[in-house]
């Protein structure tokens, strides 16, 4: 009896630890998201909405021409492409330039999982044109996004672009309750993705 009870103390206390231990080794790798150092290009940028600065962040990109393609998935569904592009102008933006094509928006995803559908939906109207993105999202959000985005389009080569911009960190409470929550949102996707059939 007593050494059931221990066995089973120990199981807790190692299922404890690599908890805590993956969390914080997603934390770590929230803080250390950067931008890849250079300028690279790819077929299309991809922004999922929902965090601040994302669409921004996306429009900044395309109008460095970092690729001939941009796609914002989970926009509302009042919004159109040309509402959005005055916002941006609007915040001193009006003298960057946007390429005059191709730009587009989806209004049907409302989570990360209906963010990779919508897009695969849109490569596909592509013809099998796009090979490689861009994914702009927040820091936080990006594993999940990328393991979302990797598992639908195995495919295609996917660079995080994390939004830079948003100065959320681990001084701050808000920190730690949403990489807290991202964390096991990733992490039973994570689990279901790994047992799902092949």
């Amino acid at each position: 009896m007593f050494s059931s009870v221990r066995f089973i103390l120990w199981c807790l206390f190692t299922l404890i630890f690599i908890w805590l231990a993956g969390y914080a080794a997603f934390v770590l790798k929230v803080i250390d998201q950067k931008p890849s150092e250079n300028a690279q290009t790819t077929d299309a940028i991809i922004v999922l909405t929902g965090g601040n600065f994302r669409v921004d962040t996306g429009f900044e990109l395309f109008a460095e021409k970092r690729a001939p393609r941009l796609f914002i998935t989970g926009v509302h569904e009042t919004a159109t492409l040309d509402d959005l592009v005055r916002e941006w102008k609007g915040l001193d933006n009006g003298s960057r330039a946007l390429p005059a094509c191709c730009m587009a928006v989806g209004h049907k995803a409302l989570t990360t999982i209906e963010n990779a559908e919508e897009t695969r939906e849109w490569i596909a109207m592509e013809k099998d044109s796009v090979k490689s993105l861009q994914l702009v999202t927040s820091p936080y959000h990006m594993p999940r996004a990328v393991l979302e985005f990797r598992s639908l389009m195995p495919g295609i080569e996917i660079i995080p672009h994390p939004v830079m911009r948003d100065t959320l960190g681990p001084r701050d409470e808000f920190f730690w309750h949403i990489t807290f929550m991202e964390y096991h949102k990733w992490l039973v996707r994570f689990l279901q993705l790994s047992v799902r059939p092949q």
